[in-house]
């Protein structure tokens, strides 16, 4: 492999950085795309770069269009120096205008792009594009034979080349042989996806050079390509012990003092349960004890976000003058997917960031295809893990009462806790219910619990004592008599111990046939009773369950 000294540096700072330092110098890139996709800007953007930062005299040399139409759309590019050109450490020339309309055979082509790198002295050259000057050539075996002797001249003269190819779909090149000159190829893309232009870039091969194979979001801006690289996080990062608070009293004693510190939480619930004010109750925390907050907004602008956090008591305006909150605030398809990955990586590298809220997660998915989406959590998931960053993500569930979405995406799999946020039903009216459905590493609380929205923001209730299908959306009491039953199973299968057990479930309201049958269950797996005795106790319970239903 070459080291950084034998690099043409291109200038621009995501391309060197995908390439691992620049093009090998002497090197001939292929640049291929259609027509629109920012080969020629980011072409000039190597050639005035080199000129300007290497002091490397380069040549651009174009069948494509007049000279003044270059010229003038260069002019609104920030990379662009009228000086270079005028004293020709960039030259820009068209052989239309030396060799005439009729001149144009491959020899006396090939002729004056040496003349011309060596009067120059010119270390980089661009010839955009090898197609059009194949295409004056007519004859496929003329064609042929002048690229693989343009590739052999450019190998002696020892200057780095960038050739463009104007190409659809998924080749780089027209005549199929421009690849084999080539040293590396790079490929430039565009196309819609769910409504919204993209633009990506992809290096095919680079001889001599370890780059990014992946194919990588960029806009064409006037200071030239920006590229958004994709993250690569490894799977290293520490699982620390230490529990932090989630700002919710009755949450943190489900989960047995809080979540760990680095952990990721997955907050799902219908519109209205309080998904957003479970995140800023997690950020007013971390600025209560002065740690750095992230909340990255995909649904709400940030005055709207400040205003509702005022309205619970907590004033982010303050926190973010003193420098502890970040709030960013865009659609999502406002920006390519790895744009906002790279966003919410610079923010949390520029302050230190402790805890991140992300709301919402739906709201990203809805926007781009699913497996991109896939990706981006799992790669946000990876890097906030990495720095010990601990995460609130909230998702949207399709119905008031579902929660299948806990499984689009792989989410349940992805994150270290979730929480459940839900409407029920419950005789003639409407609940609030919050369950723990996982917690990674750890117990916590398998009840049920009531809460409310309030002027101070979440407040945890009683567990749903004494119902059944809570979880279902709509809940009933379980009668008295159906009760009595049950805790008169539990008396004479297990005695004293039983009365003991029947309460404590009650009061955790795990009295519902599943739960019982479980319960039962573990008891036959630890000794506590023999399995014979465990099926009866289990058939008891199912039959009183059974009578009611």
């Amino acid at each position: 492999m070459s080291d950084k000294s034998d690099r043409s540096v291109t200038g621009n700072p995501q391309l060197d950085q995908l390439l691992g330092g620049g093009f090998p110098k002497g090197a001939v890139i292929l640049l291929a795309g259609a027509s629109g996709t920012g080969k020629t800007i980011l072409s000039f953007e190597w050639l005035f770069n080199g000129a300007k930062m290497l002091d490397e005299n380069g040549i651009y040399i174009t069948l494509t269009e007049p000279l003044f139409k270059t010229l003038k759309n260069l002019e609104g590019l920030d990379y662009y120096s009228q000086e270079a050109v005028e004293d020709e450490r960039v030259k820009i020339m068209d052989p239309r205008k030396s060799l005439g309309e009729t001149g144009l055979d491959g020899n006396r082509i090939l002729d004056l792009i040496e003349e011309e790198v060596k009067k120059n002295d010119a270390e980089r050259l661009i010839i955009d594009s090898i197609t059009a000057i194949a295409y004056n050539l007519e004859d496929k075996a003329k064609i042929r034979r002048f690229i693989f002797d343009l590739g052999t001249m450019l190998a002696s003269l020892g200057c780095t080349t960038i050739l463009t190819s104007e190409v659809v779909g998924e080749g780089y090149s027209v005549y199929g042989v421009e690849e084999f000159i080539s040293d590396g190829i790079i490929q430039l893309r565009q196309r819609d996806m769910n409504f919204q232009l993209t633009r990506t870039l992809k290096i095919v091969k680079m001889r001599g050079v370890e780059y990014a194979p992946h194919e990588n979001s960029f806009r064409i801006t006037t200071s030239g390509i920006k590229i958004f690289p994709r993250l690569s996080i490894p799977i290293q990062y520490v699982s620390g012990r230490e529990k932090i608070s989630t700002g919710i009293k009755g949450f943190d004693d489900m989960t047995n003092g809080g979540v760990f510190r680095g952990s990721t939480n997955l907050v799902a619930g219908a519109s209205g349960t309080g998904k957003s004010i479970t995140g800023l109750h997690f950020i007013a925390e971390g600025l209560r004890l002065d740690e750095p907050c992230l909340l990255a907004g995909f649904e709400e602008s940030r005055d709207q976000i400040i205003r509702n956090a005022g309205t619970f008591g907590w004033d982010f305006r303050r926190y973010e003058e003193k420098g502890l909150l970040k709030i960013m605030c865009s659609y999502p398809s406002e920006k390519y997917i790895d744009e906002h990955l790279l966003d919410i990586r610079d923010a949390v590298e520029h302050t230190g960031v402790k805890r991140v809220v992300v709301d919402s997660l739906s709201s990203i998915g809805n926007a781009f295809e699913l497996d991109e989406f896939r990706r981006f959590v799992k790669l946000l998931n990876g890097y906030l893990k990495s720095r010990e960053v601990t995460s609130v993500f909230t998702t949207a569930t399709a119905t008031l009462m579902s929660v299948e979405t806990l499984t689009d995406a792989h989410l349940s799999t992805m994150t270290d806790n979730i929480i459940l946020l839900k409407y029920v039903e419950l005789e003639g009216g409407v609940d609030l219910m919050m369950s723990v459905l996982k917690t990674r590493g750890d117990d916590h609380s398998k009840s049920l619990r009531r809460y409310s929205i309030t002027n101070k923001g979440i407040v945890v209730g009683e567990t749903f004592r004494g119902y059944e299908g809570v979880l279902s959306g709509s809940a009933r009491k379980i009668s008295a008599t159906v009760l009595e039953r049950v805790r008169q199973e539990f008396i004479d299968n297990l005695g004293p111990m039983g009365e003991l057990e029947f309460k404590k479930m009650k009061e955790e309201g795990n009295v519902k046939c599943e739960d019982i049958v479980e319960y039962v269950s573990s008891l036959v797996s630890e000794g506590i009773i023999d399995s014979e005795k465990g099926d009866v106790f289990k058939r008891s319970i199912e039959s009183i369950f059974g009578d009611v239903s």
